[in-house]
């Protein structure tokens, strides 16, 4: 599991917990004019509305190790 963070256009602020993360994948379906909204998580997104996306925790053995510092 991520912890990733999204920021929105409007100015939204949203920690979101996913089993995966691929950056590209997530890139080309923010740029497919096709698609209309994308589902992190627990949350469904318009697609214009992504602004910027990081992951901030990754889970371990040990639970979750922050991301932020490395």
């Amino acid at each position: 599991m991520t912890i990733l963070e999204v920021v929105t256009h409007s100015g939204e602020r949203v920690e979101v917990e996913v089993e995966e993360y691929n950056a590209q994948e997530l890139n080309n379906k923010i740029n497919d004019h096709d698609i209309n909204t994308i589902a992190l998580g627990d949350h469904i997104f318009s697609r214009i509305e992504f602004k910027f996306v990081r992951p901030v925790k990754k889970e371990t053995e040990l639970g979750y190790s922050d991301l932020e510092n490395t």
